[in-house]
């Protein structure tokens, strides 16, 4: 029974094992190609905007059609993209290919993500949720540690037929569970809206959403552009996986954190995502000043940190008294797509500028402390409107207590 319950929770391991290999050997590979920075972010772009302009029509699809054969899709796409990829030698061969990856990873996560939040008989949407983030992280750090290692001992090419392998055994894990991905109408499907007024929940959405692009600009400038930038700087392929590890695994920690009873308290407040997005900036601040060393690995703690707890956050508000999970999830997974867009081709251009290989770390910096800001103006106004509403009442607001407790039947 145990077995197959956190089964049901591999092909999120899985993918993100597929997905960080692609992305990982691919930035070493066009340093093999002796291809540019700004090709490698062009590249990165194609791939994340297909993922952010078709991962809501995905999620809105996957409600209306259910989900098992759209994740089978998407894990055969990848399959046959990573196996062609060793084939890709010219440039125009890798900007015809990568835009299939977006594809794939539009048509699974939205999918997967609402799927997960509808299973019944498995605790709250903050267990699940906590579960799910687990597995993924777990997969996001072991792909690009294993893809770094067979690089450099092996063969270039050889992390793409392990990305390939990966995927295929995720469409089997999908193919052979039979009821477990079958979609349910459970009594989980219709919730309870909580106390938490709806102005509220909008807002602290809108937050968590911001935090969540600053998340995704600042994993595109570390996962696409990093293992490029560090070969360059006479880092070897390893140093980069070994960082890698070090952020998937405070990631994950954050994640085991995030799942227990007393991080219920963290919800619809904004004090612990305006902490952990200050930290982020200072993380930042210290790749682009310092050399490569002790410092480094503390950065790459605190970004793991960083990412967890806005990933969280986001998927949460997003799915928390939300009826049509398959469009929320899709708009969750298109915003922090919409980072991981911008962030390689424009990082990509920095490096490959008079600013220098260090000027990437920089610019995320910047970008975190501009969401910061227009997170900051929403709180205010949230405040502001609460006040409005009842002034006869201090702040904060407490209500959401009544509301996570909530949570853990209704969802």
């Amino acid at each position: 029974m145990l077995m197959q319950k956190y089964s049901a929770y591999l092909p999120a391991f899985l993918m993100d094992v597929c997905i960080s290999s692609i992305l990982t050997n691919t930035a070493f590979y066009v340093s093999y190609l002796h291809f540019s920075s700004t090709f490698l972010g062009t590249l990165n772009a194609l791939n994340a905007g297909f993922f952010c302009a078709l991962a809501i029509p995905f999620g809105r699809l996957s409600d209306r059609i259910g989900r098992p054969r759209i994740l089978t899709i998407a894990c055969l796409l990848f399959a046959t993209v990573s196996i062609l990829l060793p084939l890709c030698t010219q440039k125009l061969h890798l900007l015809i290919a990568f835009p299939c990856t977006g594809i794939g990873m539009a048509l699974f996560w939205p999918t997967y993500e609402a799927w997960v939040a509808e299973r019944e008989g498995e605790g709250g949407l903050i267990r699940r949720i906590t579960t799910f983030n687990l597995f993924w992280t777990a997969g996001i750090t072991a792909g690009p540690m294993v893809s770094s290692y067979l690089y450099r001992g092996v063969s270039p090419l050889l992390p793409f037929y392990f990305a390939a392998m990966c995927s295929l055994l995720n469409w089997l894990a999908i193919k052979f569970q039979g009821t477990v991905f079958r979609q349910t109408q459970s009594k989980w499907a219709i919730e309870k809206m909580s106390s938490v007024p709806p102005t509220t929940h909008h807002a602290y959405l809108k937050i968590a959403r911001l935090a969540n692009f600053s998340s995704g600009f600042s994993a595109g400038i570390v996962r696409a552009l990093m293992p490029k930038l560090t070969v360059e700087m006479g880092i070897p392929a390893t140093g980069f996986g070994n960082l890698i590890l070090i952020s998937g695994a405070t990631q994950w920690l954050a994640f085991l954190a995030l799942g227990r009873n007393f991080s219920r308290g963290l919800y619809y407040r904004f004090s612990p995502l305006l902490g952990i997005q200050i930290s982020t900036i200072f993380a930042f601040l210290i790749l682009a000043r310092t050399p490569y060393g002790p410092w480094w690995i503390l950065s790459f703690a605190v970004i793991g940190v960083s990412a967890a707890g806005s990933y969280f956050s986001s998927m949460y508000y997003s799915l928390h008294d939300q009826h049509d999970k398959g469009n929320k999830s899709g708009w969750h997974e298109a915003i922090i797509g919409a980072g991981l867009l911008i962030s390689p081709p424009l990082g990509g251009i920095a490096a490959d500028s008079s600013l220098g290989v260090h000027s990437p770390y920089l610019l995320s910096a910047v970008v975190a402390l501009c969401c910061i800001g227009v997170q900051t103006l929403i709180w205010l106004a949230d405040r502001s409107n609460y006040r409005k509403r009842t002034p006869h009442k201090s702040l904060p607001m407490r209500d959401n207590d009544k509301a996570i407790e909530a949570d853990k039947e209704n969802v």
